[in-house]
């Protein structure tokens, strides 16, 4: 019996070369794929851990804070920056550091009836002074400087007032490099070499940035360099950062455990608007 043989069908071989061709290209497209995931999840990882380190840098840092420090020369001994009409009182302490150590702990339940150290009524004649209890990363400090940083500014150049800022560190963690603390810091280094319209100045400008985040501290001595102070050394070597810590501590220790608190000679503001209270301690020293 005679053996036959068929002749393949050519487009039965070109329909097969077409099907290899679209499954190389479909194992290439996954190939490529699988590799841009790659390379974005190394990209994330190499991004998570800078991150990591950065937070572990901070908190170093934060954790080599000695509990002894220096006093500014911008501030007193219960680290107040009082501005004046004659510019940024200095030397007024009188004690060259503070120590944490011998800060009382703060009670349990906070009295707040209680008057800081330092805040006084004025004399007779004298300006009215104004203290107020602020953190630069607190919102509503932020909101008390927007609506009455103005009329603040007015009244100290004018002589109605002496203005001192206590700046504190309660809403450290808040963010992970401890901003609080930094921009406290970096106020009374600026406090060091400025005009008290300067000082005002670098207050609100910091505070326009506030729920940012918080500024690290290129950002913060660019601010302070347009105000006219070199604060990179300071905030480098974190000179006034003790300080910081001592008049935190001691805000908390008497009766201070919220931002902004305002005293208005020598009376804790309440809920009446800080306007009519100022208007009425300037009538009343008249």
């Amino acid at each position: 019996m005679a053996s036959s043989s068929t002749t393949p069908d050519p487009r039965n071989r070109d329909a097969a070369r077409e099907r290899a061709r679209q499954l190389a290209d479909q194992h290439a497209r996954q190939d490529k794929r699988s590799r841009r995931l790659l390379q974005f999840g190394i990209l994330a990882l190499v991004l998570v851990i800078l991150a990591v380190i950065g937070v572990v840098v901070a908190q170093n840092r934060a954790e080599q804070i000695p509990e002894a420090g220096p006093v500014p020369a911008s501030a007193n001994q219960w680290g107040g920056t009082v501005l004046t009409a004659d510019g940024i009182r200095t030397g007024e302490s009188e004690v060259d550091q503070r120590d944490l150590g011998e800060v009382p702990e703060a009670p349990e339940t906070p009295d707040n009836s209680a008057v800081p150290p330092g805040v006084e009524a004025a004399g007779e004649g004298e300006p009215v002074p104004v203290v107020i209890f602020q953190d630069f990363e607190c919102v509503h400090c932020a909101d008390f400087e927007t609506e009455n940083g103005e009329a603040l500014e007015e009244a100290v150049t004018s002589g109605d007032i002496t203005l001192e800022y206590r700046n504190l560190n309660f809403l450290d963690r808040a963010t992970p490099t401890q901003y609080s603390s930094r921009a406290a810091a970096a106020a009374y280094e600026v406090g060091n070499q400025v005009s008290t319209e300067q000082y005002l100045a670098f207050v609100e400008e910091v505070f326009s940035h506030q729920g940012s985040g918080g500024l690290d501290d290129e950002q913060l001595v660019e601010i302070a360099s347009t105000h006219g102070a070199d604060i990179a050394t300071a905030l480098e070597e974190n000179i006034w950062r003790p300080m910081v810590n001592v008049v935190s501590q001691e805000s908390l220790a008497n009766g201070v455990s919220g931002t902004p608190t305002v005293f208005i000679d020598g009376e804790r503001l309440g809920n009446e608007a800080f306007q009519d209270a100022l208007d009425e301690a300037l009538a009343d020293q008249k």
